[in-house]
């Protein structure tokens, strides 16, 4: 199993130069699954340098020695596939696709068979190294084990197969069987679902279905919804698409659901458009910044539609008047995290007048009679000091905290480190940065620093594949997420070398 996890990468590299065609593998996409992804391995591995006018030799010949190594006594077999993909036996100038079933119990990869005789000779190789078992033959389809993964195949398409659970991958020989008899019309590319898929344009496209979710994730997305919630018409379709100095990701959400239509056609009527005037008051080199706008007495309306939610703010511990705080907010709202760790943050809110405040001097009595484990006292003109030895006495996070909550300048404001209230920008602001000038008009805008993250791994130390994956991520400097309506996403991870494609830097490591 350790070997088999080693030599993941230099297995998947020599089955990146296959090329080929065929009419009918998609068929054996399962028509009940929950997720498929579309991967155009084609496209990457240009991308990447490692086919192609533009291909890495250096790359290359590192790779095939990576592989030679691998596979011990296959040398001749190896050559020959890196010469011509095709010896492979597997094309994979058509996509590559994933997919997953309902609750993810059961996943697979699927991938066209060109020359089934050639693909054999690989499996034999992988099995003088003890990476498969012999071939056998069921229900007119052959199949090995690798691992803990069945793989499956036919004239036309191979299968890599699991659950979630572990099992015996013998056990799914007849369902993968089955799939791969599949015939036009009968599998999940006969859908509209894949139609759709289709149509899009990227390195790697993703449908999907919350039934895919496992029902320990669904259960807080949909607490307090109605039942007749239908998981199966709440879809999405995302393309990923790997450019020069970042990856560009654009979700579009399908919901064909009335019960999931209405809650966000009503999310709709309670934000606006952002302004964008706290990228002004915040310095350009925070790390992490959010920004939306809010209608806040509407937007409480609606979030007391969940029934979980309306319970938390009405058996709150802090006997606070919610409403009355929400009511006051109309307009942007933001919050920015920063300090060595990120655990400094701020969040601030456009009011319209300030006297929600009084309901946080009632609370003065009640942490009088803590005996000094809470403490809420004035602070400046408008605003308190708010520390308790343990947050889950009021309902908050556990261990010491503190607060600092006030108005100023038509702001309302939370932060745990009190120097940012008055802190003041006196240089360049996010304002200044390369997407500042997408905020506005915005329904939400994120930005997260990502360059920190080669300082988590000692890359000297680590090699392989592994090191290589690390490297990528050290390569990233930061992303944004925006939606310009409130449902469609757009995402882009921007990468330190904005002069070399994503996919470079990790093959190259």
């Amino acid at each position: 199993m350790m070997k088999l996890k080693y030599l993941s990468v230099p297995v998947l590299a020599l089955l990146m130069a296959a090329c080929g065609s065929a009419p009918d593998y998609k068929n054996a996409i399962p028509a009940k699954s929950a997720a498929v992804v579309a991967v155009d391995a084609n496209s990457m591995a240009e991308k990447g340098g490692l086919s192609g006018e533009n291909a890495d030799k250096e790359l290359l010949a590192r790779l095939e020695n990576m592989v030679k190594s691998g596979l011990s006594n296959s040398d001749a077999l190896v050559e020959k596939i890196f010469r011509d993909g095709k010896e492979s036996g597997l094309g994979l100038k058509e996509k590559i696709y994933l997919f997953m079933g309902e609750q993810a119990k059961i996943g697979g990869l699927l991938v066209k068979v060109t020359d089934k005789d050639k693909l054999e000779d690989v499996l034999e190789a992988l099995k003088k190294q003890q990476l498969c078992q012999e071939i056998k033959e069921t229900d007119g389809c052959e199949w090995t084990v690798m691992g803990s993964w069945l793989l499956a195949y036919n004239d036309g398409a191979m299968i890599l197969a699991a659950d979630n659970k572990g099992t015996d991958p013998k056990s799914l020989v007849r369902q993968a069987s089955m799939w791969l008899r599949q015939k036009d019309g009968e599998g999940f590319s006969a859908s509209e679902d894949f139609r759709l898929m289709e149509q899009k344009k990227g390195d790697i496209i993703v449908w999907s279905s919350l039934e895919v979710l496992p029902h320990e994730a669904v259960y807080p997305l949909t607490m307090g919804v109605s039942a007749e919630l239908r998981l199966k018409d709440i879809k999405a379709i995302s393309t990923v698409d790997f450019t020069i100095g970042k990856t560009v990701m654009d979700v579009e959400v399908m919901v064909a659901d009335k019960v999931m239509k209405g809650i966000m056609e009503k999310k709709q009527q309670v934000t606006a458009n952002v302004k964008g005037h706290y990228l002004d008051i915040f310095p350009q080199n925070t790390p992490f910044w959010a920004t939306a706008n809010i209608k806040g007495g509407e937007f409480y309306d609606f979030l007391c539609g969940n029934p979980s939610l309306r319970r938390y703010f009405e058996k709150s511990m802090i006997p606070l008047d919610f409403r009355s705080i929400f009511s006051a907010i109309n307009g942007d709202v933001a919050l920015a995290m920063s300090g060595p760790d990120g655990g400094e943050f701020i969040a601030y809110a456009d009011v319209s007048s300030d006297g929600f405040m009084k309901s946080f001097e009632t609370l003065k009595s009640m942490a009088a009679l803590t005996g000094g484990q809470v403490i809420l006292r004035n602070h400046g003109e408008n605003g308190y000091e708010f520390k308790t030895v343990d947050g889950s006495m009021v309902g908050l996070s556990s261990g010491y905290l503190a607060l600092w909550i006030g108005v100023k300048d038509g702001r309302f404001y939370v932060t745990n480190k009190e120097s940012l209230i008055e802190r003041r920008v006196l240089g360049l602001s996010l304002r200044d940065r390369d997407w500042g000038n997408r905020v506005e008009g915005q329904r939400f805008f994120m930005v997260s620093d990502l360059s920190s993250l080669d300082r988590l791994f000692d890359l000297s130390k680590i090699e392989g594949s592994m090191a290589s994956v690390l490297a990528f991520f050290g390569g990233l400097d930061y992303l944004t997420v925006e939606s310009a309506d409130g449902g469609n996403v757009h995402i882009e991870i921007i990468m330190k070398d904005k002069n070399r494609n994503p996919l470079t830097t990790l093959f190259n490591n």
